[in-house]
């Protein structure tokens, strides 16, 4: 059975914590996954060491091959990535100036400056994902024997 696109979507849901996403969903699925699916073409074009197809039917919203685990985390990982940078880049949070009594929000470089750094923890780690998943690959066999033609 060939994976679903939502199954992907999922995993990123998990990783994210997004009210606006959420309410979103809430209000039309369909919506929903037409606004994730720019998030998922990101990870699928910056995933091209996967050793599956990564290409998938835009109506039945599969994938035209039943991904692993591994593939599957590294896509929602990768959208993460994705939605942070967009998170990063909202112009709306720059003009953040919230405070009352009740309610006080850090100033705005400094939600600029941690919102920066994880972004670049997530980079971090999605490179790291992405050379792991490549030298697992690698046969050290031939390596050793000094064969680097690769096949």
């Amino acid at each position: 059975m060939n994976t679903s696109l939502k199954e992907i979507y999922d995993l990123f849901m998990m990783l994210v914590s997004d009210y606006r996403l959420i309410d979103l969903f809430n209000t039309s699925e369909v919506d929903f996954d037409t606004y994730l699916e720019a998030w998922l073409i990101f990870a699928i074009s910056e995933f091209d060491v996967c050793d599956e197809s990564l290409e998938y039917d835009q109506y039945t919203m599969t994938f035209n091959t039943c991904l692993n685990s591994k593939n599957k985390t590294i896509l929602a990982t990768l959208m993460m990535k994705y939605w942070l940078q967009k998170v990063v880049n909202d112009i709306t949070q720059m003009n953040l100036h919230i405070t009352d009594r009740d309610f006080k929000m850090p100033s705005e470089a400094q939600n600029l400056r941690e919102k920066v750094a994880h972004l670049n923890v997530v980079k971090e780690q999605c490179s790291q994902l992405l050379s792991d998943y490549s030298y697992r690959r690698v046969n050290w066999s031939e390596w050793f024997n000094q064969e680097f033609s690769g096949g």
